[in-house]
């Protein structure tokens, strides 16, 4: 165990680590670097933007200098889902947020009613997760298997998180799960099968010198 992981340990700091590609499990952390992202370049643009103007290729670094500043500046502004401002939440011992997004009036936490135990779910596809790339019009949006749930994760204030069998190792929301009735049947196995090609026929026409067309049919 290494030092930081050692004073994290005397201090009784939980590590969470989310999941590869998943960046909804540390969405606190992602939108506050988009927030510094926003205050930092903005600036330096609109510099470069001048440069560019003068015909000069030189770049700035300006997010360098400002960032000190930018930072100091976050941390005394209150963050929504905590309620507090985060040189505030620094000191705390423990800091409760809110869930980033829920329906409104549903119930959240160890209140929240669960799936039942056997059910049968499909589960939202996350953009060209099926096809790879970006996500097209013609994707579909659940996912082409059926699961069970393997484990379900409740905390206090947070909607409860589904985990679920064979999948990707993410968790899922209430929302992101299609129930699927128990005796649902499948598209019939006539769609496996590959429809014959039609026979066309084709008209070839000739064009002779005289401007006279000749035409006969092919199979």
């Amino acid at each position: 165990m290494g030092a930081f992981s050692q004073l994290l340990a005397k201090h009784n700091v939980q590590v969470w680590h989310g999941a590869t590609d998943n960046h909804r499990q540390q969405g606190i952390v992602e939108r506050f670097n988009r927030t510094l992202a926003e205050r930092l370049f903005g600036h330096q643009y609109a510099q470069e933007m001048l440069l560019a103007a003068r015909r000069s290729f030189e770049r700035s670094i300006e997010w360098v200098t400002r960032l000190p500043a930018v930072v100091a500046a976050l941390n005394g502004e209150v963050t929504r889902l905590i309620g507090k401002k985060p040189s505030e939440a620094i000191k705390a011992r423990s800091v409760a947020r809110k869930p980033s997004s829920t329906v409104p009036g549903r119930t959240t936490g160890l209140d929240e009613p669960l799936l039942p135990s056997d059910a049968l779910v499909r589960y939202l596809y996350a953009p060209g997760e099926l096809e790879g790339g970006r996500w097209r019009a013609t994707d579909p949006m659940w996912s082409l298997t059926t699961h069970t749930v393997r484990n379900v994760v409740q905390r206090g204030g947070q909607p409860a998180l589904y985990y679920l069998n064979s999948v990707p190792a993410r968790g899922f929301v209430r929302e992101e799960l299609l129930i699927v009735p128990h005796g649902t049947e499948l598209p019939p196995d006539q769609v496996l099968m590959r429809a014959r090609p039609q026979r066309t026929r084709l008209v070839l026409c000739v064009f002779n010198l005289v401007r006279h067309t000749v035409c006969r049919n092919r199979h």
